[in-house]
This record gives C-alpha cells, structure tokens and sequence, in this order.
C-alpha cells in the first residue's frame, strides 16, 4: 500500500526520508511565521542534522530512537490532521470522526517508521535554497532548494510547501515535492484507488500492520 517511486530510486527515498526528518525537526525556535520559509528550511536543515549527529550512539542502539526525536519536537508544527484530510480527499467526509482519528495516528506512525528504515547514516546531504515565494496573504508559500549527497555529489530538486497554521501562528510544512513528484500526491493517488476498492477500514489495517524496524545495532 502506499508504494511511491521517485526518480533515482534508493538514493532519493532516502532522501525523501532525510526531508520527512527536517518535518519532525521543527522547533518553536524557527517555527514562528515571522521567520520567512527558506530560512526556516535552511535553519531546520541545520537543526535536524546536528541532532541526527549527536544522537547517532542513541540511533545505532535502537534506529526507533528517530522515532522519539520525532515526537520531541513533532506537535504543534506537523498538522497530520490536515496531511490525511488532504490524502483522503472527496473521501475524507465519507468517513466517521472515529476512523479519522484512527486514520491520521496510522498515517503518522506509517511516517515516522518509513523515517526509520529509510535512514541511512552514511549519506550526507547539504542544503542550498534557491528560491521563496508567498502568494498575497502571505499564509502560504515555496521554498525551492537543490540538497546534494555529498559523497556522490549528486544533486536533486527539492521544494517545499508550507503554510501558516491559523492557531499557533506557525509555518508547518505540508507538501515535498522531489524532482516534481509531490510526496503528499502520490499518497493521495494511492488512496483513492485503495479507498474505491477495498475501504477505510482495509486502508487503517494496512497502515497499522507495518512492521516495526529491528531495535538491534546497525
């Protein structure tokens, strides 16, 4: 369920993972929308490596540990609430308040352990913003960047999509777009296929059933 192929394979779902990572790794210190979105992007990116590095003896223990820096700082910047509404589409109203409650903690699990298998400690990336917009309210924007491995110096297309959260006021990245496949895109694709054909109920089921990554030192 959910198989999403990006161009240049293994490297860039990796990649992609390493970008779910700067999602979970906003703080309240970048979050607040006074901060314009690329440097937020840029400061999140620096934010989220440095504790990936100095964690990686807590990571090598038990990769879950990525699971709990995570949760640390997840909160109040990731709205998975909007993430799933926006997967679901059309169908988001088919469904009763209870299963999408139950469907956005599995969305949010399914996330976080594809964080974790996908991790790899041996890539390393560096970030160059390129561009930001902001369209006229000034409540949404796109941050275009090009992040380049830095052993292989290969070089992707990275942007992101955020928004100003009505509550708290803060920017909360909800789309990454690779080389111009929309992340958040092809979930939905997937989901409405898988919605027609089998069911919410069949859809929670197989988000809950991803096995959990083996705890054991790398």
């Amino acid at each position: 369920m959910y198989t999403v192929s990006y161009p240049g394979s293994g490297v860039v779902r990796s990649l992609v993972s390493m970008m779910i990572a700067v999602v979970l790794g906003m703080t309240s210190a970048y979050a607040n929308s006074s901060v314009a979105p690329d440097q937020l992007i840029s400061s999140l990116f620096e934010v989220i490596n440095k504790r990936l590095n100095d964690d990686q003896e807590k990571i090598a223990a038990d990769k879950k540990h990525l699971i709990t820096i995570g949760d640390e700082v997840l909160a109040p910047y990731v709205s998975f609430e909007t993430m799933a509404k926006q997967i679901l589409g059309k169908n988001w109203r088919k469904i009763t308040p209870e299963q999408r409650v139950r469907y956005t903690e599995a969305f949010r699990q399914r996330v976080s352990l594809s964080l974790v298998s996908q991790y790899d400690p041996s890539k390393k990336y560096l970030l160059e913003v390129t561009g930001s917009r902001q369209n006229d309210k000034g409540d949404r924007a796109a941050v275009s960047s090009v992040v380049t491995e830095a052993k292989t110096g290969e070089k992707y297309n990275i942007s992101y999509k955020l928004y100003v959260d009505r509550k708290t006021k803060n920017w909360q990245v909800y789309d990454i777009v690779v080389e111009g496949v929309s992340v958040l895109q092809s979930f939905k694709t997937a989901s409405a296929e898988d919605f027609k054909n089998n069911g919410i109920e069949y859809m929670i089921a197989q988000l809950e059933s991803s096995e959990e990554p083996a705890s054991s030192a790398q």
